[in-house]
């Protein structure tokens, strides 16, 4: 068993050699799965692709890191291995310090080892998904298909496992389905105002680690994922939106994730399914970003899009036209700069965010979940061609 270092990033998985047809490497982080890993590996086994016809298995790799277990895992996976030898799937052990010992420093270096091996082949897709996550038949060949049509990055949509989603109490189970809604309607709201041609509507609001997807050259772009301990998914999206990655949040991608209320990480899905579990029958108390603030976030959004696209006005014209197209914020001098210093959109958004010229904290205050989903239906039902089909799932 290795005991890698913080400045070691290549010792991952040294001893397997990559396949010279392999594009997608699939990264998967395991501790103490033993309940869930064989049902994650057996959903590779017999890939299709969009057609319904089988999926080369010489085509994806599978990299299983199994840090700190201490139960039975091990021993499954090697036994599923023996069982399935046409699958380029390989198995690395580390013992982790305490201070490596976190989803953020595994993935990363995950990530970073999936990269390595694939510019050796020229370059190809990271895929990454977890110890007890269930991927669909087609979740490679539709990652492709998405990344085929212009993404650079694909975020799925991550389901809770039907028998599982059934064993939570009533409560638990109805705060999750009104959380999902909710920010199901976020994404259309989005997708109706930034109207993103790599992203459009039907969409849906998820880019984490259950199921995502990175070309090998928007990740270089990126900078990779950020040292965090924690959260390292939504770290990495918000560093892609930075270098104006194209992230699409595709419903043709699917996987099934555990319902467990106790997980292997600090926070993350089972955290928030044990804090409705607490909250109980008191669904009054659970609030949410409101209708107003996200409207108003989004459009100011799309303004500050429109006036990066004429960044090559001369200062007087830039003044005017932001004055116009985004008067809440006050234009000087230091907006302008960072205009002109910014390589992308996302940098300069950023910029402004650090700088407080966006700011709605105290415009606008949060609301409870039930009155948010209501003013999102009648927003959204101001757009003629809004489908509610895509957040009926109460």
């Amino acid at each position: 068993m290795k005991n890698p270092t913080e400045s070691s990033s290549e010792f991952l998985f040294s001893r397997f050699k990559i396949s010279p047809t392999v594009k997608f490497c699939i990264v998967i982080p395991v501790k103490d799965e033993e309940a869930h890993i064989l049902k994650t590996l057996i959903s590779f086994h017999n890939q299709v692709d969009i057609f319904g016809e089988p999926f080369a298995s010489d085509h994806f790799e599978i990299l299983v890191l199994a840090n700190n277990c201490t139960d039975n895992s091990v021993a499954l996976i090697k036994e599923f291995q023996e069982h399935h030898p046409h699958l380029n799937l390989y198995l690395d052990e580390v013992k982790l310090s305490p201070k490596q010992a976190n989803i953020g420093y595994v993935r990363r270096k995950l990530m970073e080892c999936a990269y390595a091996r694939l510019s050796k082949n020229g370059g190809g897709i990271i895929m990454t998904t977890d110890g007890d996550t269930m991927v669909a038949s087609d979740w490679i060949a539709q990652t492709h298909w998405e990344i085929d049509n212009g993404a650079e990055a694909v975020g799925g949509r991550i389901l809770l496992s039907e028998d599982e989603l059934a064993g939570l109490d009533e409560f638990t189970r109805l705060h999750h389905f009104k959380d999902e809604k909710y920010r199901l309607l976020l994404a259309e709201l989005e997708g109706k105002i930034i109207n993103s041609e790599f992203d459009p509507n039907p969409r849906h609001h998820q880019h984490f680690n259950g199921s995502f997807a990175i070309t090998t050259f928007c990740y270089e772009k990126s900078g990779g994922v950020p040292k965090v301990e924690h959260l390292e998914d939504c770290a990495f999206f918000e560093r892609l939106e930075t270098v104006d990655a194209k992230i699409r949040h595709s419903n043709k991608v699917t996987v099934h994730t555990s319902a467990r209320c106790i997980g292997r990480t600090e926070i993350g899905l089972s955290y928030q399914l044990n804090v409705w579990k607490n909250l109980g029958n008191h669904a009054g108390d659970y609030f949410v970003e409101s209708c107003a603030s996200m409207f108003h976030r989004l459009t100011q959004k799309k303004n500050l899009m429109t006036l990066w696209e004429l960044k090559d006005q001369t200062v007087s014209e830039f003044f005017e036209t932001m004055q116009k197209i985004a008067p809440e914020i006050t234009a000087d001098e230091h907006i302008y700069k960072s205009l002109l210093d910014s390589r992308y959109f996302g940098e300069w958004y950023e910029k402004l965010i650090q700088m407080e010229k966006i700011n709605l904290d105290k415009k606008f205050h949060n609301v409870p979940i039930d009155t948010a989903i209501k003013d999102l239906q009648n927003k959204l039902q101001e757009y003629s061609d809004y489908d509610f089909t895509q957040t009926s799932i109460l």
